[in-house]
């Protein structure tokens, strides 16, 4: 089996569209919308094509992809700029064989060369914290929606990063 990891082309729009929902229509904790959500930040202002990786079999045909985007942490006193993870999704028979860890660690290489310092991440902390997330509120990072703590997460891409973010994540408009 080879899979290619690359930027998104005009030509993999709407198939990494239909990737995003197949790999999504079979878990229970979504709301099966994680297709439109991906419209709405490649439309938003914000967007960035190089914080969007795609996998492709031999074929070409899509088979997972992830996205981050620029988001806000917001205190009393100092606004950072961080990114959100979402979604990461590989289609159900490429699962279990380490490609959405090549995408998290692809996009991640993308984002340190970019000079981003930190991703949060709403998911599964038993699959995240294995490539180094965690849990947010430990480093007084609040969620604004109310999910339980554990599944609100944070990666620091930088180890001696001196000024870490603090506060309540903002997200863009484009995840309302």
């Amino acid at each position: 089996m080879q899979i290619y990891l690359s930027s998104l082309t005009e030509n993999d729009y709407d198939t990494s569209l239909q990737a995003i929902k197949t790999a999504f229509e079979d878990v229970v904790e979504s709301n099966h919308d994680e297709q439109e959500l991906v419209v709405r930040l490649r439309e938003s202002p914000e967007y960035n094509y190089e914080l969007e990786v795609v996998a492709k079999n031999e074929n070409g045909d899509v088979v997972g992809h992830i996205m981050l985007s620029e988001i806000k942490i917001v205190n009393d006193t100092k606004s950072y700029t961080a990114l959100a993870l979402a979604p990461l999704s590989v289609v159900p028979e490429y699962r279990k064989k380490g490609l959405g860890k090549a995408l998290i660690q692809a996009v991640e290489e993308r984002v340190k060369a970019l000079d981003y310092t930190t991703i949060i991440v709403l998911g599964d902390p038993n699959y995240y914290s294995r490539f180094g997330y965690e849990e947010a509120k430990a480093y007084d990072i609040i969620s604004p929606f109310n999910v339980p703590s554990e599944y609100f997460m944070v990666k620091f891409l930088w180890d001696q990063l001196i000024d870490r973010p603090n506060g309540t994540v903002v997200y863009s408009d484009a995840f309302k």
